[in-house]
């Protein structure tokens, strides 16, 4: 299967349910834990996803531009989550 059919069928099964986690969405794709995996790597690299404690959500149209033109900053401590920025120095554990 290509990569592309791996990462629109997790993609939908994340907004048709306002979000997955991985057993879920192991569950019901049956796809090896690793191909799951590697695919939401693709999808958050999109900015398509995000991962909200254990849960997989789609992210916003408005937070996917926000990402894109914010990514520098990013790599400093800050982070992008729910549409709130935070700042999180490198090693402080996220709640």
């Amino acid at each position: 299967m290509r990569d592309e059919d791996i990462d629109w069928t997790i993609y939908h099964l994340i907004t048709g349910n306002n979000g997955c986690t991985e057993g879920l969405l192991l569950e019901r794709t049956c796809y090896d834990p690793k191909e799951i995996h590697t695919s939401l790597t693709r999808l958050c690299r999109y900015r398509l996803v995000e991962q909200r404690d254990d849960i997989w959500c789609a992210c916003s149209v408005g937070d996917m531009i926000l990402k894109d033109q914010i990514q520098d900053l990013l790599t400093d401590g800050l982070e992008l989550s729910g549409g709130v920025i935070r700042y999180r120095p490198e090693g402080e554990e996220t709640k």
